[in-house]
């Protein structure tokens, strides 16, 4: 009898099931090639020079991209700087987020050779002695670059973090302001749409053979 049980009970035993697999051993993690972009410098760092400044409006709502918060816009700056090629080098990872005043700056355009970018910052306001409120302008507020991060991280509470950063940093000597003496501050500017801005934008990049 006791035979008989077996038998049945190995019967509908499916013969398909395999026996259990051994656990694989951790693999190393593939090897990164090495990279020939130049390496990002530390931060808080200031530009070299802010270039030029053009003041705009925008008959069609721009939505700010380099913030997790960015919201439609319809006035704000052109804004072309001098940087170290590791700041002004595109990345598609976490980059050094250029700031100004309370706001950031949405690059548009880069030429590392250079040194040159070009961006655009939306509208801000700065909040003066007395707390009264005043338009943000990058020609006279703190612009630098703040710790590298992705765009869709940042918010106003990150701005300010960094921001008080940047101002201690600026204190106690460690980050200085960027140099002023050759900006060119261009009239305003009023186009109709984001492309019309963006064309704008790079007829502002001088010449540096000219300079």
């Amino acid at each position: 009898m006791t035979t008989l049980l077996a038998a049945l009970a190995l019967a509908i035993v499916p013969p398909s099931i395999p026996a259990p697999a051994k656990e694989r051993a951790a693999q190393a993690p593939p090897v990164q090639a090495p990279s020939d972009l130049p390496p990002v410098p530390a931060t808080p760092a200031a530009p070299i020079s802010i270039v030029a400044v053009q003041p705009f409006t925008i008959a069609e709502p721009y939505r700010h991209r380099f913030r997790k918060d960015g919201a439609e816009f319809t006035s704000g700056h052109l804004i072309v700087l001098r940087a170290e090629a590791g700041f002004v080098q595109p990345r598609q990872v976490a980059e050094p987020v250029l700031c100004v005043g309370s706001q950031t700056a949405e690059r548009l355009w880069s030429d590392p050779a250079k040194g040159l970018m070009v961006a655009i910052v939306p509208a801000w306001t700065e909040r003066a002695d007395g707390g009264t409120e005043r338009p943000g302008d990058p020609s006279i507020d703190l612009v630098w670059f703040a710790a590298p991060e992705l765009p869709e991280r940042v918010d106003a509470a990150w701005i300010a973090a960094e921001r008080a950063r940047a101002e201690a940093a600026l204190a106690g000597g460690r980050l200085s302001t960027p140099s002023t003496r050759e900006i060119v501050r261009h009239p305003s500017l009023t186009t109709a749409s984001q492309d019309a801005l963006i064309a704008r934008a790079s007829a502002l990049v001088p010449d540096p053979a000219a300079r």
